[in-house]
């Protein structure tokens, strides 16, 4: 019966997230530069789109004039784009295992930027999906009514948040493969745009519309300001946002991977270079006037294509790419979290592959976050909108400054140029953060700028929890000695009795080589000599530890390695179990679980829980019997001169 439910357990869930994907096919599950795009990009492609509006918002507070300064703010942004591109191209040469922003700044900055940079990539890509897919709703209500009601919006960003979980819990080829026609056919659909647009100008000229139809905008009498200019580069730059995905994802590239990331990159850069300014060029050459449901692109698409179907390809590709554009924090966060808990800033069940070789635990973390956000801010756009593009700043300052210091330390070659690269990107997005603070502080920005120091205070507390741990579980030569004098006193006890005699099994499952597994085989060794330790492989690089460790110090309980190419631990424990009991040499089955207790409750969240599901699964076997071995922590004695202070105080 438990066979038959685990049977079916396995085969709907193949139905959903399709068929597993063992661990030595990792390199075919990843993308090259074509699906990198798709993947990687498609939230700056979409941020591309409505750059020049939010560049004309604030230029046209000086009146007409203001068209005459939207193509040079573009060129500006544009001048920013490349530095920002060299800075990650170094990033991804110099970090292959990816990480890029939060790589950078703890390597050549210390511990606190780097987890700076990590909260602030981790805000921005949660904010990523939640803006990008209730702007895409919103975008709806006028053809589908029924959107428009808060309960049902917010019922509509939910799901759409789901759906792309479940595509990228699919993996990243199966995102690439769905989301390539839409977010290629607007890039050529734009593309024919601003061709058409170019060619309408430069033979018959053009008539500004809003001359014609009499929206220009007023004139100001105090006329342009380098107040306003900042703001318009700095709303202008929301071009940039998930720019530093790709460095981030730099291990989601098939080999070479770095090769391919770069390519990606530099695909991207030219794409909302020459958009933007295109895009900028055409606005100011119509005199357009962004409005509220009447965006630039669409006034563009009216003019150059009427209502034919290249303009209906442009707006429906237009509104899927920016529901594509969540899939984009989908591809970076789970990988980052991953390097964060791989340094110890995160649970470190953030750093397994789930089946489809994605790392699921980071992919249903953002879907939960970002699902709870559009349900407090109601699905409001607007509300969320302030909180935006702060983090990738952030990250994009951070990351220029680190390597800009890195460059001055070792003053290689072309250090001058390097220098001056770097730290333009990071200057200038440290001023674009400026100006982002105080001008949407008031808005909303304040609560980025409180949740972050939380973020960070949360990802050391995670840190220290796990370094205490690790202390408290290191073995120690005592521990080792104590161990195989256990053993040896057991032998002699039974030195008259044959192996064979002894009919119960008990089965120990390890994960590593600690003071929790030595106790645990204490235990198990005092009961039955018939003990095995049973290590699931699931990971080669902790195998190649674990044996290199029970050689070491001569652990006298033998090892079995059992092959997981599917990760899939619990699972392969159990046909292991199976195989065990087919045997029928054992009267008994024990297998005996070596437990940690934390100090406090709470933090068994830091834990995967792996042993909690082994024992539910073996509740259903009747022949099985399942002992639990719980480890507590010893406390560490307080130091001599701490007591004395103590003494003193009373």
């Amino acid at each position: 019966m438990a066979n038959n439910n685990r049977l079916l357990s396995l085969k709907l869930r193949t139905l959903i997230f399709g068929h597993p994907l063992a661990t030595q096919n990792a390199e075919e599950s990843k993308v090259g530069v074509s699906g990198g795009v798709p993947v990687f990009g498609s939230d700056i492609i979409s941020s591309e789109g409505y750059a020049p509006d939010e560049i004309l918002y604030v230029l046209l507070l000086a009146g007409s004039l203001g068209y005459a300064y939207v193509l040079k703010v573009s060129v500006a942004i544009v001048l920013l784009v490349i530095s920002i591109f060299l800075v990650y191209r170094k990033a991804i040469q110099k970090y292959p295992e990816g990480g890029g922003s939060y790589t950078i700044a703890r390597a050549y900055l210390g511990e606190n930027y780097g987890l700076i940079a990590g909260a602030s990539l981790t805000l921005d890509y949660i904010l990523t999906v939640a803006v990008s897919v209730s702007s895409a709703i919103e975008n709806l209500t006028g053809i589908f009514p029924w959107l428009a009601p808060t309960e049902h919006k917010v019922l509509a960003d939910c799901l759409v948040i789901m759906f792309m979980a479940w595509v990228n819990l699919r993996g990243l080829k199966e995102s690439a493969r769905l989301f390539s026609l839409p977010v290629y056919l607007y890039i050529s659909t734009l593309a024919l745009l601003i061709g058409t647009g170019l060619v309408e100008i430069l033979l018959h000229g053009v008539t500004p519309v809003a001359v014609a139809t009499g929206h220009i905008a007023t004139s100001s009498a105090s006329g342009m300001t380098w107040f306003i200019l900042a703001r318009a580069f700095a709303g202008g730059t929301t071009a940039l946002t998930g720019f530093e995905a790709v460095s981030n994802g730099v291990t989601a590239f098939k080999n070479p991977a770095q090769k391919r990331a770069i390519h990606t990159l530099l695909i991207l850069a030219i794409i909302v270079s020459l958009g933007l300014i295109m895009l900028t060029y055409l606005a100011g050459a119509y005199h357009l006037v962004p409005a509220e449901g009447n965006t630039v692109l669409n006034q563009l698409g009216l003019i150059i294509f009427g209502k034919t179907i290249p303009y209906f390809v442009l707006m429906g590709t237009a509104a899927a790419i920016l529901v594509i554009a969540s899939s984009t924090p989908y591809a970076g966060l789970p990988i980052l979290l991953s390097l964060m808990a791989r340094d110890g800033y995160a649970p470190r069940y953030f750093k397994n592959l789930g089946d489809r070789l994605v790392y699921s635990a980071g992919i249903w973390t953002l879907f939960l976050v970002s699902s709870l956000l559009i349900i407090v801010f109601h699905g409001d756009t607007h509300t969320m909108l302030p909180l935006y593009a702060i983090g990738v700043f952030i990250s994009f300052t951070l990351t220029g400054l680190g390597l800009a210091k890195h460059t001055w330390q070792e003053k290689g070659d072309k250090w001058q140029s390097d220098l001056a690269i770097f730290s333009f990107g990071g200057i200038v997005s440290f001023l674009v953060l400026l100006i982002f603070i105080i001008t949407k502080f008031t808005q909303g920005a304040w609560i980025i700028m409180l949740i972050m120091p939380l973020l960070v205070f949360m990802f050391r507390g995670i840190r220290s929890i796990y370094s205490c741990e690790i202390r408290d579980l290191d073995v120690t030569p005592k521990a080792i000695e104590d161990f195989h004098n256990h053993v040896a006193k057991l032998k002699r006890r039974r030195a008259h009795v044959e192996l064979s005699d002894y009919k119960n099994k008990i089965i120990v499952p390890v994960y590593d080589l600690n003071l929790i597994v030595l106790e645990t085989l204490r235990y198990a060794y005092a009961l039955t000599p018939q003990v095995t330790a049973v290590h699931i492989a699931s990971d080669p690089i902790r195998t190649a530890k674990l044996l290199k460790h029970w050689a070491k110090h001569h652990i006298e309980i033998p090892l079995e390695i059992v092959e997981s190419p599917y990760r899939a631990t619990v699972h392969d424990f159990l046909k292991y179990i199976d195989k065990v009991e087919q045997k029928g040499n054992f009267e008994t089955i024990t297998v005996a679980i070596a437990e940690y207790v934390p100090e406090k409750m709470w933090q068994n969240i830091l834990h995967n829980q792996t042993g909690q599901l082994m024992k539910l699964m073996l509740l259903f076997r009747k022949s099985i019997l399942v002992t639990s071995v719980p480890y507590h922590p010893v406390p560490k004695e307080v130091p001599t001169d701490k007591l004395d202070v103590v003494s003193d105080s009373k």
